[in-house]
């Protein structure tokens, strides 16, 4: 008889913790952590590109995996917002952490709560890099938008990253995430660990959930296999 493999729990916990602490403040992602923003100024924004965080990107945990070997000086703005006409959903893919992540769609009546970074050209690529961009995300333009920005105020246009995979359904809705808050929203909303056993159930009905991730996170066959399942009954992206 097979073994059974051995799970790490660290795993799982990554898995389980999308999209990861975000304190709710502005702060500036810097020396690998987070910390108090200076006063805002537009020397402090000039030449970096906006662009919205709407999942883990918002969170200091998931930008210091991003830039853990970052050979140049970092000093990331990110600054909380509220999006309107738009709700932060589960995009139609796994991870190769085992989440199923973030991303916009538009929502009549809702307005979203969000964090903008400011990156800089070259943050701008590693930040692509690490989005699977062709493959699971698109950075798209959004121009007119209506995007207020705590100590900035409105703006019109950002960049953000849209899922190419669609968005996961259940009976037909679109999926929220319950850790984000959102005015209006309109759509039901679940925690990680519940979208997960909600995917769990679809995919592969009577696994217990911990080896069910255990599978994703460590055999990309089967975790593109699922994926492809996942979008084929995906609403369309945004």
């Amino acid at each position: 008889m097979a073994s059974t493999p051995l799970i790490d729990p660290a795993v799982i916990a990554l898995a389980c913790g999308y999209p990861y602490a975000f304190a709710g403040c502005s702060y500036l992602f810097e020396g690998g952590e987070q910390r108090p923003l200076p006063v805002l100024t537009p020397a402090l924004l000039e030449g970096r590109v906006p662009v919205i965080a709407c999942g883990s990107n918002r969170s200091p945990e998931q930008l210091a995996r991003k830039f853990a070997d970052w050979p140049l000086p970092l000093a990331i703005p990110v600054l909380c917002g509220a999006l309107e006409g738009f709700d932060v959903v589960h995009s139609a893919h796994f991870t190769r952490y085992g989440a199923l992540p973030a991303t916009l769609c538009p929502a009549p009546g809702a307005a979203v709560d969000i964090a903008v970074q400011w990156l800089t050209e070259t943050e701008l690529d590693r930040m692509d890099a690490t989005e699977g961009i062709g493959v699971n995300y698109d950075r798209r333009r959004l121009d007119g938008i209506t995007l207020r920005i705590e100590g900035l105020g409105m703006i019109g246009a950002a960049d953000a990253y849209l899922s190419r995979r669609g968005v996961l359904t259940r009976d037909g809705a679109p999926i929220a995430f319950e850790s984000i808050a959102c005015a209006g929203r309109i759509w039901p909303a679940l925690d990680q660990r519940a979208v997960l056993e909600l995917a769990r159930d679809r995919l592969a009905p009577g696994t217990a959930l911990d080896g069910f991730i255990h599978r994703i996170v460590m055999d990309q066959e089967y975790r593109a296999e699922i994926t492809a399942v996942l979008a084929r009954d995906a609403l369309a992206r945004a």
